[in-house]
C-alpha cells in the first residue's frame, strides 16, 4: 500500500508559528536585542528541544516517503532536503551551545532557522503531488540519479574546503546550502510534464493506452502483425455473385439460405452486404434459428429442420467438403474472397465478394517503409483477395491466406513469438505472448495494450515516440543545467558573499521555493 502524502502545509504552519514565538523572546539576529525580554530559565533550550523533535519528526515521515519511493520508483531525491534540513539545525545550536557572536553569523538564529524549515517545507509540498504521480522512465531516473550524485559530492567538498581552511562550523553551513538549494528530481519533473502533454495530446486524437510506458518500446519494433479485414481494408463488403451448385437449388433459394443463417451474425461484415444484395434482388432471408458463429471461418444454423452453413472455402476444404479445385481457382484469381454454402453432406453454392482497401493505405504503407517496419497478414481470405495488397505494398514482407481458424492462429502465434513485434487486431484474439504490444482497432472492449480508432493513428504513436526520446534528450540536458549552475554557486557562496556566509542556507531554500512554485504553476497551466 502507498504510503500517505506527507502534509508539508500543516508542519510548515507549525514552523511559522514557532518562527514567530521564537521571534519574540529571542533575537531575530545575532546581536540584536529580544523584542519581548523574558526571564524564563532554559527558554533557549526548550524551544532547541521543540525544534528538534520538529525535525526529527519531519524527518521520520520524510524517511519512511524515501523508502517507499525508493523500492517503487528506484530513485530518491528526499535524502538531501532530510539531511540539509538536520545539518543546519546542528550548524545553529552548535553556535548557541558555543556562543558563537560576530556578524558573519548575524543570520543563524532560531527565529531564521524555523522561518527557512517553513520555506522548505513548503517547498517539498508545492511538488509532492507531482513527484508521486509523474511516470518516471529510465533517463529521467539516471539524470535524478547523476543531480543526487552530484549534490552530494559538492555539499562533502563544500564541507571539506570551508571546514579546513575556514572552521567547521562555515563548512557544515554551506554544507547544507548546497543540499537544499534545489530538488535534483526537477529536471525529471519537467521532463514527466512534458511527456505527460505528449500523451494527452494522443488521447484527444482517440489514441489511449492500458500503460502509457508501452510507448517507450516502439523504437524497438520492426515487425507489424496485422488483420486484413476492417483494417487494411474497410468495413464493407461487396457481393459479387451468389450461384448454386447443386440441382436442388436455384441462385435465390442460395441467397435466401445464406440470408438467413448471415442475417444471425450481426458482427459479421459480410452480413450486412448481403442483406443488402438479397434486397436489390427482391429475395427474402430464410428463417434460420441455432446459429453455431465460427470465428474466422463463417456461421452455422437450422433452416426448416435441415443444418446448413456458410463457411469460407479454407474452411469447407479442411472439413473435407467436395470442392471444385479449378472452379475455386478461377474464383481466386478474379481477386475474390469465396465463402461457400454447404448443408450436412456437400457443397450446395458459392458465394464470392470483395472488400476495398482503406483510403489511407498508400500513406499507412509509406509509413511502414520509412520506419523500416516489415508488415505481416496471416487471413482466412483467398490468395486472389490479398493479391491486391501484395501488389500496392511495399512494405508487406509476408502474407499467408487460405488459412482455417486454427492455422491463422497459429501462424499469428509464430509470429508474434519473436521479439520486437506488434499486433494489429479488430478481433478478439490477442495473442498470449507478453512481450509483444498489442493494437486494438475500434476495439475499446478488447483489453489491448493500446487502443486507436483508426489504424492510420499507428503514425500518432510513433511521433509521439520520437517527441518523448527528444524531451529525453534535450530538455532533460537544459533542465539539469541551471540546477548545476546552483549547486555550484553554493558550493562556493561563501567565497563570494563572506562575512555574510552564513545567509547561504536562506537563500537556497527561497531559491528552492521559488523554483518549486515556478514549476507548480507552469504544471497547473
Amino acid at each position: 500500500m502507498p504510503i500517505r502524502r506527507i502534509r508539508y502545509s500543516q508542519y510548515a504552519i507549525v514552523m511559522l508559528i514557532l518562527a514567530v514565538l521564537s521571534a519574540l523572546f529571542l533575537p531575530i539576529l545575532v546581536g540584536t536585542s529580544t523584542l519581548m525580554p523574558a526571564h524564563i530559565k532554559n527558554m533557549t533550550m526548550t524551544i532547541f528541544g521543540i525544534a528538534a523533535v520538529m525535525v526529527v519528526y519531519t524527518d521520520d515521515r520524510m524517511i519512511k516517503q524515501a523508502l517507499y519511493q525508493q523500492k517503487q520508483l528506484r530513485v530518491v531525491t528526499l535524502w538531501l532536503p532530510i539531511l540539509g534540513q538536520t545539518i543546519w539545525y546542528l550548524a545553529v545550536l552548535w553556535i548557541y551551545l558555543t556562543n558563537m557572536t560576530g556578524y558573519a553569523i548575524l543570520t543563524m538564529t532560531l527565529p531564521i532557522l524555523f522561518l527557512g524549515m517553513a520555506l522548505l517545507l513548503i517547498s517539498l509540498g508545492a511538488l509532492q503531488k507531482e513527484t508521486l504521480s509523474i511516470i518516471l522512465n529510465a533517463p529521467m531516473k539516471r539524470t535524478a540519479h547523476r543531480l543526487n550524485i552530484t549534490t552530494m559530492l559538492l555539499a562533502i567538498y563544500a564541507l571539506l574546503f570551508f571546514g579546513l581552511t575556514t572552521n567547521w562550523i562555515y563548512g557544515l553551513t554551506t554544507m547544507a546550502s548546497v543540499l537544499l538549494i534545489t530538488d535534483a528530481n526537477l529536471p525529471a519533473l519537467w521532463s514527466g510534464w512534458h511527456r505527460e502533454q505528449s500523451l494527452e495530446k494522443l488521447a484527444t486524437n482517440g489514441v489511449n493506452f492500458k500503460n502509457a510506458r508501452v510507448i517507450e518500446k516502439l523504437p524497438q519494433v520492426t515487425t507489424i502483425i496485422t488483420e486484413k479485414s476492417g483494417i487494411l481494408t474497410d468495413n464493407h463488403m461487396t457481393v459479387h455473385s451468389i450461384l448454386s451448385l447443386d440441382k436442388r437449388y436455384s441462385d435465390f433459394d442460395i441467397l435466401g439460405i445464406a440470408t438467413g443463417l448471415l442475417s444471425m451474425d450481426e458482427t459479421s461484415a459480410l452480413s450486412k452486404s448481403i442483406l443488402q444484395y438479397a434486397e436489390n434482388h427482391g429475395v427474402f432471408p430464410s428463417t434460420a434459428s441455432e446459429p453455431e458463429i465460427i470465428d474466422g471461418a463463417g456461421i452455422k444454423g437450422v433452416i426448416l429442420n435441415e443444418r446448413f452453413a456458410v463457411l469460407s472455402a479454407a474452411e469447407v476444404v479442411a472439413e473435407g467438403y467436395d470442392v471444385d479445385l479449378n472452379a475455386l481457382e478461377t474464383y481466386k484469381m478474379l481477386g475474390n474472397s469465396v465463402s461457400y454454402v454447404v448443408d450436412s453432406l456437400q457443397v450446395i453454392g458459392v458465394i464470392t465478394f470483395g472488400d476495398t482497401l482503406n483510403k489511407a493505405l498508400l500513406s499507412l504503407d509509406r509509413f511502414f517503409t520509412t520506419r523500416h517496419l516489415d508488415v505481416k497478414i496471416a487471413s482466412g481470405d483467398t490468395i486472389g483477395a490479398t493479391m491486391q495488397l501484395t501488389n500496392i505494398m511495399t512494405s508487406l514482407d509476408e502474407v499467408k491466406s487460405d488459412l482455417t481458424p486454427t492455422e491463422k492462429a497459429a501462424q499469428q502465434e509464430q509470429w508474434t513469438s519473436k521479439n520486437n513485434t506488434m499486433f494489429v487486431t479488430n478481433q478478439d484474439n490477442l495473442p498470449t505472448q507478453t512481450d509483444t504490444i498489442t493494437v486494438a482497432v475500434d476495439r475499446p472492449d478488447v483489453n489491448a495494450d493500446i487502443h486507436v480508432a483508426n489504424v492510420a493513428d499507428l503514425e500518432k504513436l510513433w511521433a509521439t515516440a520520437d517527441r518523448l526520446i527528444q524531451i529525453d534528450k534535450r530538455m532533460l540536458s537544459l533542465a539539469s543545467l541551471p540546477i548545476i549552475i546552483l549547486l555550484l554557486l553554493a558550493a562556493g557562496l561563501g567565497i563570494f558573499i563572506s562575512p555574510w556566509l552564513y545567509v547561504a542556507p536562506v537563500l537556497a531554500v527561497i531559491i528552492r521555493c521559488v523554483m518549486s512554485y515556478l514549476l507548480r504553476l507552469r504544471v497547473k497551466r
